[in-house]
């Protein structure tokens, strides 16, 4: 695993501080730990949270967090007050603490009502091209699911079904399956091994330079998820068969060997949902058999979909007539969003 050494280095984000009034700065201590620090205008400490050594993933997550945090809120137009309260709860619940997200702190943008009106995230695009064919992927734009969600068809029914089409196709994040299902773990109970810390080590998410996308497996938190999923032979087969192969330059047996379920597990869960910040997540059960239920109460092929910027796969299907190649490049940009942007689900359609 890149282990920049810019990461362990004091650092001071100032970037929002105009409009926010904050500094956020990342202190190491000299036993290998780390803390995370919320600095007002007149230089006071308003909120901090330490971490230990064996913690230090958790510091780097939460440095990376309440930065985002503070640009996403900003981006919203929300006030000072309003995002100092969001950054302390964010701290608050990195201390393990009970956090009340009943004022609403929790959801970082208003969901729109049912609409038929459909907008590429940042960044992305609604028209992609697969081998000569265009598709437009639809993003739908939903209220915040949570873990007092029981069961997503009633979702999927308000916000989806209004506005599918025959021929249409419905592509279902793997995250909301897994929050009806209650399939997330705070971090505080994940125990990582020794093990755990090592594999995650040796998994590069270049965290502190330029090359980081996200945290993934490169953590001892999720490492320990992903060997109690695999299970602990098939995992220590897998590195055994990957470090024969890799100097012939074949690569991604270790996730191959593992599985899809264990490939899915991701940590954090959210970086700008606070209800999820602290949280990390499990692959959903039965994804092909919710797939099945919702194709059939909604009238069209469903896919539960995990897909990030190293590519996308499918957890579940309703048809086997749609391929992983297909889904691997329909969704290569991975154009959905289960932060801020709250568009857990894509209706696919083709261009006639």
């Amino acid at each position: 695993m890149f282990k920049s050494k810019i990461a362990e280095r004091p650092q001071t984000y100032k970037d929002m501080k105009s409009e926010t009034g904050l500094v956020i700065k990342y202190v190491p201590d000299e036993c290998g730990g780390a803390a995370v620090q919320v600095i007002d205008e007149q230089g006071a400490t308003v909120a901090e949270a330490a971490f230990a050594a064996t913690r230090i993933d958790e510091a780097h997550i939460l440095y990376m967090e309440v930065t985002e945090l503070l640009r996403s809120r900003v981006m919203m137009k929300q006030d000072r007050s309003t995002i100092q309260q969001a950054a302390e709860k964010l701290l608050a619940l990195f201390r393990d603490e009970k956090v009340d997200f009943s004022a609403g702190l929790s959801a970082p943008a208003a969901a729109r009502a049912p609409s038929g009106d459909f907008v590429a995230n940042p960044g992305k695009k609604i028209d992609i091209d697969v081998d000569g064919v265009t598709y437009q992927r639809l993003p739908v734009r939903t209220r915040l699911i949570t873990m007092r969600d029981t069961d997503l068809l009633p979702i999927l029914e308000e916000y989806v079904k209004p506005y599918l089409k025959p021929g249409d196709s419905l592509y279902v994040s793997e995250k909301a399956l897994t929050i009806v299902q209650q399939r997330i773990v705070s971090m505080s109970d994940i125990k990582p091994s020794a093990l755990a810390r090592f594999f995650g080590r040796n998994v590069g998410n270049y965290y502190g330079s330029t090359d980081f996308h996200g945290f993934g497996h490169g953590t001892a938190i999720a490492m320990q998820l992903f060997i109690e999923e695999a299970g602990l032979p098939r995992v220590l087969f897998a590195a055994i068969v990957s470090a024969l192969t890799r100097p012939l330059g074949i690569r991604g047996l270790f996730y191959r060997i593992c599985g899809k379920r264990a490939k899915s597990i991701d940590c954090p869960m959210s970086f700008l949902i606070l209800e999820y910040a602290h949280s990390a997540k499990l692959a959903p059960n039965q994804p092909s058999a919710a797939a099945r239920r919702f194709k059939q109460a909604l009238g069209c092929d469903v896919i539960i979909l995990d897909a990030n910027y190293r590519g996308a796969f499918s957890l579940g299907k309703s048809t086997s007539a749609i391929s992983e190649d297909f889904i691997g490049k329909l969704f290569r940009d991975n154009p959905l969003g289960q932060s801020d942007e709250m568009t857990p689900f894509c209706i696919v359609r083709k261009v006639a």
